[in-house]
């Protein structure tokens, strides 16, 4: 919703700056080699808009940015904290939005996150004995991911017609996108 918001009111600032302080799109830079130094040039100093309007987004932004990281206080997602293995922080997001919101805070405890474990055939004392994997390990594990990965994609390349079928649309795309731009 916030997104198209901003995308209007970058428009309307851009039509009251850039509009308004430019150039004629007909008169030549005073530093351009075409100016013979016969008639009007256009200045920095006439052609300010585009520069009023960057430093207007750029103010909005840092006003923003400060308002998001001084003012208003974000919490981490819970569904994030669960992935991440931290049931009793997610719990404890659970209870701030609950109290920010005027609602009864949930009954949901550790033990539920344990017993559905338990339902899907996880080991808790596993995830309890579970660490962070090391740089090497992830390493491994990214690389493993990333030849999976080449595998099933070899499926596009099974035959010579299929081969020729996926770098024809492989060009087709990347040609539709670049004419695009």
């Amino acid at each position: 919703m916030w997104q198209p918001i901003g995308v209007v009111a970058a428009s309307g600032i851009a039509y009251g700056t850039v509009a308004k302080y430019r150039c004629d799109p007909d008169i030549l830079g005073c530093q351009d080699p075409a100016y013979t130094g016969q008639g009007t040039c256009c200045t920095t100093q006439s052609n300010m808009g585009w520069r009023y309007l960057l430093i207007i987004l750029g103010g909005m932004t840092l006003l923003i940015f400060f308002l998001r990281y001084f003012v208003f206080n974000f919490h981490e997602s819970p569904k994030f904290l669960l992935s991440k293995g931290k049931e009793q922080e997610a719990i404890d997001v659970l209870h701030k939005i609950a109290k920010f919101n005027k609602q009864p805070p949930p009954t949901l405890t550790v033990e539920h996150f344990r017993a559905v474990d338990i339902d899907a055939g996880v080991d808790p004392k596993a995830i309890e004995e579970s660490r962070p994997m090391t740089w090497k390990e992830s390493t491994v594990k990214a690389w493993l991911n990333f030849k999976d990965s080449m595998v099933k994609l070899s499926g596009l390349f099974r035959n010579r017609l299929q081969a020729f079928i996926f770098v024809l649309l492989a060009v087709a795309y990347m040609v539709s996108s670049h004419h695009n731009m």
